[in-house]
């Protein structure tokens, strides 16, 4: 999962940094619609005779591939916190309260490889879309991990403390993520958007890094198949700020600890 994330990054990368990487763009107009690529403003192709090239700064605008006028960034980077931690499913258990995180390392990063957007230039208000990819990460106590014993999510201690030094423990659940968010102003100048997203778990698993390099793994948790929420940005000359709220369940009902997560962050 991480070359794969480290690969996706690579081509977002590539695709918003190199002119000449060919990127379509569907533009309507007040008096129809364009298809062209948009680093070679020369080469213009219509899909029938009968639609024409609109320019005009009043028009609306749908594009796809590097949208112009998308307040979601292509990069983003947040930090994670837990709200409303319950343990309902481990009543008559041993186990206690153990699903604590370290609120500052514990992280989401966001690549969006690619974005949908319509804008209004008259109005100034937009549509905006993306699919990308997200890892969220939670950070435990360097003692601990989690394991799964009779289909559910329970602690456990890291063996072997004694004769090797743990450098970090955490959880971490992998996704595909699809947002959506409705603009209001300019978003390369100054814009605040608002809207959803649904986030299609791929992979979660846990992960112990001991010093020296060598790293343990579980993978395969119970967690819920869509984690879906709301989120609120502000954009400043490409720059944003963002706060998400996800109400759905990390864990599969029963399986482990109620757990819902707020997110602040930033993006580029």
């Amino acid at each position: 999962m991480k070359r794969f994330i480290t690969l996706c990054a690579l081509v977002a990368a590539a695709i918003f940094a190199n002119p000449d990487t060919a990127q379509a763009q569907l533009r309507i107009g007040v008096n129809g619609i364009e298809f062209d690529d948009s680093f070679n403003p020369g080469q213009t192709v219509s899909a029938q005779p009968i639609i024409s090239v609109d320019k005009k700064e009043n028009s609306t605008a749908l594009r796809i591939g590097r949208a112009g006028k998308s307040s979601i960034p292509s990069y983003e980077l947040g930090w994670n916190m837990l709200s409303n931690v319950g343990y309902a499913p481990y009543e008559g258990t041993p186990y206690g309260e153990f699903f604590n995180i370290h609120n500052w390392k514990s992280t989401q990063f966001t690549v969006n490889l690619f974005g949908f957007s319509a804008y209004s230039h008259k109005a100034k208000v937009g549509l905006s879309m993306a699919i990308g990819i997200r890892a969220n990460n939670y950070r435990f106590d360097s003692t601990m991990t989690l394991a799964k014993h009779g289909g559910m999510v329970v602690p456990q201690p890291i063996a072997d403390l004694s004769t090797r030094s743990v450098k970090k423990s955490k959880f971490n659940i992998a996704s595909a993520h699809i947002p959506i968010e409705l603009v209001f102003g300019n978003p390369r100048r100054f814009a605040f958007s608002m809207g959803g997203y649904a986030d299609l778990v791929m992979n979660s698993h846990t992960k112990i890094k001991f010093q020296g390099g060598s790293k343990d793994k579980v993978h395969n948790f119970p967690v819920n198949f869509v984690q879906a929420g709301a989120v609120a940005r502000f954009t400043f000359y490409g720059v944003s700020v963002f706060c998400s709220y996800q109400p759905t369940q990390l864990f599969k009902t029963g399986r482990g600890p109620e757990a819902q997560q707020w997110t602040i962050g930033i993006g580029f």
